[in-house]
């Protein structure tokens, strides 16, 4: 069965680079570029879009509230400004100092900024980054012109990715899956997720104190459920305070969780010129002995596994604020 899109073979190149990781999304036989697709040997076929990308979640609902085009592309704009440009180059320094990394998975990618200015930044790395938008990939894609990163629409729940063959997962500012990352990562693998810092927006979060149930923010409770999972061999915090315009300040108003449930008009941001940019990078390795959740695959269907997911607590920023 080939699943069809439109395609370039100009950005087939892409897919042929390094190692082969993917798995087929409906019998979980291993996926290999022929042409302007990725094929299986169950017969299942997944043409490569124009910009470059493969849809391996074909029919999984897309993401969530908050999350559309427009939502992404002012994401980006807030990105390329530089705003977050002191974490990237922390993940890079970290990266590259992490022994026997050869395949990097960025893991929720959003508009892949990155994804793609890490494949930039390590050259000698393969970069494979994937979200559940559509509209996400589409726009990552676009914006990767020399084909620097093999791009995908897939599903953390039910991962394309061939068990114990990425070396890194990255997990940037996104929910996990902590039971299909394990299964993904090499033995001797790592991961690298960034979680907001305790200052994060403080500015914002004193701002709205008045709308808040909890005035103060912790992420203890994340960095606690990332150690029930992988050894947690260490932690960093980067953080920097920027002077920004009223306009940007608006666009990091609308991206964060934090305001989604208040009534933006009560929420004066003209009394604040500063806005502080602070994530702290967990860096994990396996447990001793953990072998994944490595199961037989069941041909046509996918395999039902444990899905130790932090969507809720990611939320949890979100749902801070008062209800109305």
């Amino acid at each position: 069965m080939r699943y069809s899109m439109k395609h370039s073979t100009d950005n087939t190149v892409r897919f042929s680079r390094g190692r082969s990781v993917f798995r087929c999304p409906v019998c979980q036989e291993s996926l290999r570029c022929d042409g302007d697709r990725l094929i299986c040997s169950g017969g299942h076929s997944f043409d490569i879009a124009k910009h470059g990308y493969v849809n391996l979640a074909a029919g999984t609902k897309g993401s969530a509230e908050h999350y559309d085009k427009a939502s992404f592309q002012k994401r980006q704009q807030i990105l390329n400004a530089g705003y977050y440009s002191h974490i990237l180059e922390a993940l890079a320094s970290i990266i590259s100092e992490l022994p026997n990394v050869v395949t990097v998975l960025d893991a929720g990618c959003g508009e892949g900024f990155y994804a793609r200015e890490l494949a930039r930044c390590l050259g000698d790395k393969q970069l494979i980054a994937f979200d559940i938008s559509r509209d996400s990939i589409q726009l990552a894609s676009k914006c990767d012109p020399d084909g620097l990163v093999q791009w995908f629409v897939g599903d953390s729940a039910h991962l394309p990715i061939r068990s114990h063959s990425i070396n890194c997962i990255l997990d940037i500012f996104a929910p996990a899956n902590y039971g299909e990352f394990r299964r993904a990562m090499t033995r001797s693998g790592w991961i690298v997720k960034v979680i907001p810092g305790n200052g994060h927006l403080k500015e914002f979060r004193a701002l709205a104190k008045n709308h808040l149930l909890h005035q103060d923010y912790s992420n203890q409770q994340v960095i606690d459920y990332f150690a029930q999972h992988f050894q947690l061999a260490d932690r960093r915090l980067v953080s920097q305070t920027f002077t920004m315009p009223l306009s940007d300040r608006q666009i990091f108003a609308d991206m964060t969780p934090l305001l989604f449930h208040i009534d933006r008009s009560e929420i004066d941001l003209a009394k604040t010129e500063t806005l502080t940019v602070e994530g702290e990078i967990l860096i994990g390795r396996p447990l001793d002995g953990d072998e994944g959740l490595d199961k037989p695959p069941r041909t046509g269907k996918h395999t039902k596994r444990s899905q130790s997911t932090e969507r809720g607590k990611h939320a949890k920023r979100g749902r801070d604020a008062k209800r109305k």
